[in-house]
C-alpha cells in the first residue's frame, strides 16, 4: 500500500513539475524579463539549430554590407549590431542628434521584421559620473532610439525592447579617452522569433 502510495506521488509530482515548466515557458514576458533573459529566449531547438545559424550568418553579412559592425552571439543564433554612442548623440545629451537617422534609418528594414526578430537594443556608457546618473543617461537613450523606429513606422508600435546598461558591462577599462569610447555604445541584438526558428528549414 505504501509503495503505491509512493508510485502515485511520484507521478503526481512529475505531473506537476512538467506543468509549472509549460507554464513557465507560456509565462514569458518580453516586456519585464532582464536583457540575459530576453537575449536567450526563445530558444533554438537542436534539430533547427543549423539552419537558424546558416540564416542568422547571412543575416550578419547582410548587415556588415550596409555598413554596419555585426557579429554573432549566443553561439551564432543572435546577431548583434554595435554602434559608438557618439555617432548617434552628442555628449551627454539623451536626443538624437542630427546626424543619428542617417545611421539608424539603415536598420528599419530590419527593425520592421517583427515576425522575424525580436529586438532588444543595449545602450552602454562609460563611468564618468554616478551609476544613478550613467543608469538614466543610457534608458533615456534606448528609449529615444525605439522612438526614432516608432515614429518612422506610422507611430507603430515597434516591438523593441530597450534597456539602459549604465557602465556595468564596460569592453575595456575606463582609463583613457579611446577606451570610455569604446564602452559608450549602443547594440542591437536580432533575435529569432519562434515563427522563424520553426520555418527555418523551409526558408
Amino acid at each position: 500500500m505504501r509503495s503505491s502510495l509512493r508510485i502515485l506521488s511520484s507521478i503526481v509530482l512529475v505531473a506537476w513539475c512538467m506543468t509549472a515548466t509549460a507554464q513557465k515557458k507560456t509565462d514569458f514576458d518580453p516586456a519585464t524579463a532582464s536583457i540575459e533573459e530576453n537575449i536567450k529566449t526563445p530558444e533554438v531547438p537542436e534539430k533547427q539549430r543549423n539552419a537558424v545559424v546558416a540564416h542568422m550568418d547571412n543575416l550578419r553579412d547582410e548587415l556588415k554590407e550596409a555598413g554596419y559592425e555585426a557579429s554573432l552571439v549566443r553561439s551564432g543564433e543572435v546577431v548583434m549590431v554595435t554602434i559608438p554612442c557618439s555617432t548617434l548623440f552628442s555628449p551627454n545629451e539623451t536626443s538624437l542628434s542630427s546626424k543619428a537617422p542617417a545611421k539608424l534609418s539603415g536598420l528599419k528594414h530590419f527593425v520592421n521584421r517583427r515576425e522575424d526578430f525580436k529586438v532588444v537594443i543595449a545602450v552602454h556608457s562609460d563611468n564618468t559620473g554616478d551609476a544613478v546618473y550613467a543608469d538614466r543617461l543610457t534608458a533615456d537613450r534606448a528609449n529615444a532610439i525605439d522612438e526614432y523606429f516608432y515614429k518612422e513606422d506610422s507611430h507603430r508600435e515597434t516591438g523593441i525592447i530597450p534597456y539602459g546598461i549604465g557602465s556595468d558591462e564596460p569592453l575595456a577599462d575606463n582609463h583613457g579617452r579611446a577606451n570610455r569610447a569604446k564602452n559608450r555604445r549602443v547594440e542591437f541584438y536580432f533575435i529569432p522569433t519562434q515563427e522563424f526558428i520553426k520555418n527555418a528549414r523551409k526558408r
